[in-house]
């Protein structure tokens, strides 16, 4: 099987179709006695490791989303890739396609564990195209040696010329013993950010009440919800607590800006159920954290995870007045491909992963994808 890319983006409601070639010296031998060629596109989302089943139950649900039965004597090229290589190849060169449903989720990948590195194929939505010799149209598996596969990914991004909007939220306090009330505002900038942005947390806080404001805490939270098997996480990716400007007493206001920076980097190791963006290859400037799902509405019933981020804001109170906490929602996304805002923050990813730990980036490495690239004469060698 030789396929152009592993990676298909969909920006602006489109998605390109994968595109690929099968050769075989023999197809005829291969496909005597009624045989029939198939190729696929499959997603599979696990939910647990394969050496912790037993008793027949399974952790993986599969689903075929595209399938097509290839035609040897079709030479029907749909791109220049194709092109060149039915020349290259010869006779025995076969080309496809498959397409990706509206509603394919991305690929992302789970950390199962605390100390966990996701492992390939461990916990999480993942993509293959696999084809094989089957024994009749509707076989929809074949047997193992008579079957090929191949993992591939696919994410989201979002235009630059998105239209934005300044999430704001209020919300305020009164207490049992207390006279008055503390009222709480927190905006940000926009409704958008990148992987690997600083995300400005602006609040203002008016302390109309009798009560001390010792501490003020930001967090930015990741919130998954895996609604194939109904379990949601819950996981802080970054977080500050800053006293700046406090105590604020009785009758005193505070505005402040505090930035945060949610990195995958920062995050490995720290909690289980971290959700992060799948990657391929052995490039580690490419981990991210999952990119927040953009469909809405009953639409995100059938994705398989759902991701969505928070920003927290708490107030903490002297004495036993308990906390004052408001949430806002934003999306973490990924800019345009091949855009300068995009090559900025893979320089800044690939600063933050040299600060990372020598054993994190050992076991990043040991469970990552691998492709060997060899040419095509040396591939006849």
């Amino acid at each position: 099987m030789y396929m152009n890319q592993r990676e298909y983006v969909q920006c602006e409601g489109t998605l390109e179709q994968i595109h690929g070639i099968l050769y075989s010296e023999d197809w005829g031998s291969l496909l005597s006695k009624g045989k029939v060629l198939s190729v696929q596109l499959v997603v599979q989302f696990r939910h647990g490791k394969e050496e912790d089943e037993v008793m027949g139950v399974s952790f993986k649900k599969e689903l075929i989303i595209d399938r097509k039965q290839i035609n040897i004597d079709d030479k029907k090229e749909d791109t220049k890739f194709q092109s060149i290589m039915i020349k290259r190849l010869g006779k025995g060169a076969v080309p496809f396609s498959l397409k990706f449903p509206d509603l394919a989720p991305n690929s992302v990948l789970i950390c199962s564990e605390n100390e966990d590195i996701p492992e390939k194929n461990c916990m999480g939505v993942t993509y293959l195209v696999k084809a094989h010799v089957a024994n009749n149209p509707s076989d929809n598996d074949g047997s193992k040696d008579s079957s090929i596969s191949m993992r591939i990914k696919k994410s989201q991004n979002v235009p630059a010329d998105i239209s934005q909007k300044a999430p704001i939220a209020r919300t305020d306090k009164e207490f049992t013993f207390g006279s008055g009330k503390v009222a709480l505002e927190v905006s940000l900038t926009k409704e958008y950010y990148y992987h690997g942005e600083e995300i400005p947390i602006s609040f203002t806080i008016n302390n109309n009440s009798n009560k001390l404001i010792k501490q003020i805490k930001c967090s930015v939270r990741q919130n998954i919800d895996i609604s194939t098997i109904n379990t949601n996480y819950t996981v802080k990716v970054a977080s500050m607590t800053s006293e700046n400007g406090c105590p604020v007493e009785p009758g005193s206001s505070l505005q402040h800006t505090l930035s945060l920076k949610p990195l995958a980097q920062s995050c490995i190791g720290t909690s289980r159920g971290l959700c992060l963006d799948a990657w391929i290859g052995k490039n580690q400037h490419d981990l991210n954290l999952a990119s927040s799902s953009l469909k809405s509405g009953t639409d995100n019933d059938q994705l398989g995870v759902v991701i969505n981020y928070i920003v927290t804001v708490k107030l903490v109170f002297s004495g036993l007045s308990g906390d004052l906490i408001l949430d806002l929602p934003f999306k973490l996304v990924h800019p345009k491909p091949n855009s300068e805002l995009m090559a900025n923050l893979v320089k800044e990813k690939a600063l933050a992963t040299e600060k990372m730990s020598s054993d994190v980036k050992r076991r990043l490495f040991m469970t990552q994808d691998s492709v060997l690239y060899e040419s095509f004469h040396q591939s006849q060698d």
